[in-house]
């Protein structure tokens, strides 16, 4: 049987990595204006707001049962990871608007259920947490994660608010 494909280290590796980011970037920038467009949101403040948001949901939730890992460290099956990871960034995504959004208390108490679920179902870990990465250094790797994201949400939050609001301006007539 014929190995799976996978790109060459070096240039091919950081090109298909940026290409990946790029369109990541690019389809939550998506969502984020459709949210934008929906809610109405007119500025950067705004933007800002609800990329912290989405920063919760996709990266600071799911890091509580899962923190960002090196290669090397022990972790549990892949697609066990995978489906806990993405229930949780779509509980606290949908938990947080339920707290922000709504205007009852039954909704605000069923959002922060929401969110601590997955948490309390608990992420799946491996047999053994013995690994040869100094713990050190998995902090680090882990907080400076956290930290990029962080920056590129706020970052994707203002740019998509300004975007959508330049949109949103009529044009000037063309003086021919």
């Amino acid at each position: 049987e014929g190995e799976e494909w996978a790109p060459a280290d070096g240039g091919e590796r950081l090109l298909f990595s940026l290409l990946a980011n790029v369109l990541i970037g690019v389809a939550l920038g998506l969502v984020l204006a459709a949210i934008f467009a929906l809610r109405h949101v007119a500025d950067w403040r705004q933007g800002v707001v609800w990329g912290v948001g989405g920063f919760i949901a996709v990266n600071l939730a799911p890091a509580f049962g899962l923190p960002p890992e090196l290669p090397g460290m022990p972790a549990g099956e892949l697609l066990a990871r995978q489906t806990w990871w993405l229930a949780t960034a779509l509980l606290t995504a949908c938990g947080i608007a339920a707290v922000f959004l709504s205007r009852g208390m039954i909704w605000r108490v069923g959002g922060v259920v929401l969110i601590a679920l997955p948490h309390f179902i608990g992420a799946p870990h491996p047999a053994t947490l013995e690994s040869g990465v100094p713990a050190n250094l998995a902090a680090d790797f882990a907080t400076a994660s956290l930290a990029t994201n962080l920056v590129f949400w706020a970052i994707l939050g203002i740019l998509t608010a300004e975007i959508m609001a330049r949109l949103a301006r009529p044009s000037e007539p063309e003086l021919a």
